[in-house]
């Protein structure tokens, strides 16, 4: 059962440990062949992730259109990250220059956030990775700039602690500091993350079998706009006890036995639950399980991107996928 991470193309490295140790390497797609971040080439070489590629034409092209998008960025004030105004309470309003390079950019921006059903598949495929490209951009300084901060709360710590005379003082080491808060990275063009990602993913060979996020905006998203249209389910909250290293991840062989089932559990689910014994003695994660029952990955996916061709109807086989397990990591300890 082959995960795939969604609706992003980037994550770092703790999140690509913990999915692996969870449910083995994930897949991970990529807008650009070429250019792909050192980070993430660094994660499959340590066999963590599998990085996809599956739209290849028109590469030249994309990366010339996100060189000038990040450098009129740049160039302007207040936007300190490529994406950053894309990402914005603007949506889908970007003040470009009016130069023609830039305007075919905000022409192909807009193309997607409205997109054309007769434009040809060229121009969907390119106006997605686009849009991916862009988001990539935005969420890897998004990460940089989390870890620069948790390093300056953790030396903020050792400052604290190694205060001499604090004691005697009455100095509490303890008190009240402002904490660092985290955004859902999917909670901003949610919808179109899930689009774009979807196009991406429709266009590979090999559908990954189950669908993994640490976003709940994501499947909030989902549940409101895909529930009928993917007959999307909530089954359990789970906390999975992680395994030692060098052992497999044994949630995986639970899922895939969850997406061969004939009938899904409705009230029996100890199966699914039996891996909270013990998790509280070790590290631990804890997941939400959703399931897109009677639908295949290859239907799923098409159906969350409009612009995808409806897969054909596959026959039913012995042991063949009959639904699409989505799980939500919330949070791990």
């Amino acid at each position: 059962m082959t995960p795939a991470y969604m609706p992003f193309t980037h994550l770092s490295e703790p999140t690509a440990r913990l999915l692996t140790a969870l449910l083995g390497p994930v897949v991970v797609y990529q807008p650009l062949k070429t250019g792909i971040p050192e980070g993430l080439r660094a994660l499959a070489s340590q066999g963590l992730i599998e990085i996809r590629t599956p739209i290849v034409h028109d590469d030249d092209r994309l990366r010339a259109a996100l060189v000038e998008f990040t450098a009129w960025v740049r160039l302007n004030p207040g936007r300190s990250t490529a994406g950053a105004g894309f990402f914005s309470v603007r949506q889908g309003e970007i003040p470009f220059f009016d130069e023609t390079t830039i305007n075919r950019i905000r022409t192909d921006i807009k193309r997607y956030h409205t997109p054309d059903r007769r434009s040809g598949g060229s121009d969907a495929g390119f106006s997605t990775r686009l849009f991916l490209a862009v988001a990539q951009e935005n969420d890897l300084s998004t990460d940089h700039l989390a870890h620069d901060l948790h390093r300056f709360k953790a030396l903020e710590k050792d400052f604290l602690e190694s205060l001499k005379g604090a004691d005697e003082t009455a100095f509490n080491r303890e008190s009240p500091r402002a904490t660092i808060w985290q955004e859902d990275p999917g909670a901003k063009l949610t919808g179109q993350r899930i689009r774009a990602w979807a196009t991406l993913a429709a266009a590979d060979a090999a559908m990954p079998a189950v669908l993994v996020t640490t976003s709940a905006s994501v499947m909030d998203t989902l549940l409101e706009t895909h529930a009928e249209t993917i007959n999307l389910e909530r089954l359990a909250d789970i906390r999975i006890g992680l395994p030692s290293d060098g052992e497999a991840p044994v949630f995986g062989r639970v899922l895939a036995d969850l997406a061969v089932r004939g009938t899904l559990p409705s009230t029996d689910i100890a199966s699914l639950t039996s891996f909270s014994a013990g998790a509280a003695a070790q590290q631990a994660v804890t997941v939400t399980l959703f399931v897109a029952a009677n639908r295949t990955p290859a239907t799923v996916i098409s159906r969350m991107a409009p612009s995808a061709a409806t897969p054909p109807e596959e026959n039913e086989k012995p042991n063949s996928v009959r639904h699409t397990p989505f799980v939500l990591v919330n949070s791990w300890s």
